[in-house]
């Protein structure tokens, strides 16, 4: 997005880098929204959610050994919450904002060991190799990608994941009116296009073969941990703040 005129849209994703390095170092996931200062005090609580769920979906995950992209990383923040919470794996970072990932290394705690491998991204594309991901996530990412060019990052995600591999696509979900309140107020986000579940899934499988599945996030403010039982158990109602596309490859 060009400096000049910060509301227009980019001609193609590779313009965008330099409006994500306006926001780099003071990111702190969305909560200069007062609602969602309303609804928690820590940006980490809100990927806390979905790391939760990633770990309830990939146990693995606890022992180590396997590869894990994080797409579109930003600050690196899911690799870390994850970290935190349990999470080992080798973990990867990509980003076609350099400032956002200069700040990965800066915010990742001494005491979990080595900050994850991080590489700049051409637009869409990546300069990982074919196959070498037994799981890839994308994380708010999408909604900041033009329509047009949602097609080459499924393609990208396809292919740096190996056979067997999953991916899981964390995304806001537009049937929320909420979410659409918060998007439309939140400045990293002015030039957002939501999008549904059903797009998503049409354009994995229009990349290639998966075997899918949906659940729905974040009905509950995130913070109370009480109240997670109810978030679980509602996952199939397409009305939580997020959803997840869960994508098999075939091994």
């Amino acid at each position: 997005m060009s400096s000049a005129d910060p509301g227009s849209k980019p001609d193609s994703w590779s313009g965008e880098p330099a409006e994500f390095d306006d926001y780099a170092a003071e990111y702190e996931g969305g909560l200069d929204n007062p609602v969602k200062r309303l609804m928690s005090k820590s940006p980490d609580q809100f990927i806390a959610v979905k790391t939760r769920w990633l770990l309830r979906r990939e146990p693995a995950l606890r022992g180590g050994g396997l590869a894990m992209l994080d797409y579109g990383c930003g600050v690196g923040s899911l690799m870390r919450v994850l970290a935190e919470a349990g999470g080992r794996a080798d973990f990867a970072g990509c980003d076609i904002s350099t400032g956002m990932l200069r700040q990965v290394e800066k915010r990742w705690p001494a005491q979990l060991g080595a900050p994850p491998a991080l590489a700049p991204q051409q637009g869409a594309q990546t300069p990982f190799a074919d196959g070498q991901f037994d799981i890839a996530t994308v994380s708010a990412v999408l909604h900041h990608v033009p329509v047009a060019e949602r097609p080459a990052v499924y393609a990208e995600l396809g292919r740096v994941l190996k056979p067997g591999g999953r991916l899981y696509v964390f995304e806001h979900n537009p049937r929320n009116p909420l979410v659409r309140y918060v998007v439309a107020h939140t400045a990293i986000d002015r030039n957002a296009i939501l999008l549904d579940a059903t797009e998503v899934r049409h354009g994995l499988l229009n990349a290639a073969r998966y075997d899918l599945d949906t659940d729905y996030l974040m009905f509950m403010p995130p913070g109370l941990a009480l109240l997670r039982p109810v978030d679980r158990a509602l996952a199939w109602l397409p009305l939580g703040a997020q959803y997840v596309v869960a994508a098999h490859k075939p091994g």
